[in-house]
């Protein structure tokens, strides 16, 4: 186990952190694959619903959390990496 503090520790965090972020996109695009059913079943769909939004907002929160955050978290290791 790399020592706290050290480069290969925060290279280790920020994988973690990635495979974590992933994982959280992955729930969110299953979120979207249990509730698009549910609202199939709707009778009002052509009423302006904020539900009907929700798979569109999760999907791409999903794809925001799996493509920029992983790399905000990469560039942020780099830049702590450089500082020590």
């Amino acid at each position: 186990m790399p020592l706290p503090g050290s480069a290969a520790f925060l290279r280790q965090q920020a994988e973690l952190d990635g495979a974590t972020l992933v994982q959280v996109a992955g729930y969110l695009r299953q979120m979207v694959q249990e509730i698009t059913p549910l609202l199939d079943t709707l009778y009002f769909k052509a009423t302006p619903l904020a539900v009907l939004e929700c798979c569109a907002t999760l999907e791409a929160l999903a794809q925001e959390v799996e493509q920029d955050d992983v790399q905000t978290v990469a560039e942020r290791v780099q830049e702590q990496v450089r500082a020590l």
